[in-house]
């Protein structure tokens, strides 16, 4: 049974997640906290396969934890709670280490199905955080009628001014930023919905490695 370490924001909220996954049986909880002062220590103590984390929390938030986790040689997938995917907040957060995100409905079932999928390599993504990435990775919007060609779905070739994404992850983006959405790309694409869902996990893997390519170029 997988493990995950809770953080939330009230005392109230954690005992509801904590029973709603004690009820589901999927998932081993191995520790909680409200305080982001003691949750790396914690952390490293229990090693949970997951890092459930509320965006905000009441002595901080999300990124500073996340930024102390990546000094160290380990760290779990990083799950982050927030109540909209809008949150001005939640894609810095997702930059700094976030491995995917969950709109908190208060339902121990909507957090158990997130954790599960995220164990699996899987991950969300809303048009505004496409949006984002597009901008972070220095990319424009490819054409719609392009974009959703089943050809540009297998497409390797480097995107064009970034050498971490492929135009595949460009044209993936550009129909998310769109509006389309998992479903409708996964037909558009002839793919199966976890493997779009991969895609969107693996393009934040490549959102973390930004501040790393920038030092080097920096460096150069």
């Amino acid at each position: 049974m997988p493990s995950v370490y809770l953080i939330r924001r009230t005392h109230q909220s954690l005992i509801r997640a904590g029973t709603a996954l004690a009820q589901e049986g999927h998932w081993q909880l191995c520790g909680q906290t409200e305080q982001v002062r003691e949750a790396a220590g914690q952390v490293r103590l229990h090693r949970p396969e997951v890092l459930a984390c509320d965006l905000r929390l009441l002595d901080g938030n999300a990124t500073r934890l996340l930024r102390e986790l990546q000094s160290q040689d380990w760290r779990p997938l990083v799950l982050l709670l927030t109540p909209a995917s809008d949150d001005l907040l939640l894609f810095e957060t997702l930059r700094s280490g976030g491995d995917g995100y969950c709109i908190d409905t208060g339902s121990g079932a909507t957090l158990s199905t997130a954790l599960d999928q995220l164990h699996a390599g899987r991950a969300a993504m809303s048009p505004m955080i496409a949006r984002q990435l597009l901008a972070a990775f220095g990319l424009t919007r490819s054409q719609l009628q392009l974009a959703q060609c089943v050809a540009s779905g297998q497409d390797l070739s480097p995107a064009a001014g970034n050498e971490l994404l492929s135009q595949a992850d460009q044209h993936l983006l550009s129909l998310v930023a769109g509006g389309l959405l998992t479903e409708e790309i996964a037909q558009r694409w002839q793919l199966g919905s976890a493997e779009v869902e991969m895609r969107f996990a693996g393009l934040y893997r490549q959102l973390h490695r930004l501040p790393q390519q920038a030092a080097a170029l920096h460096s150069a």
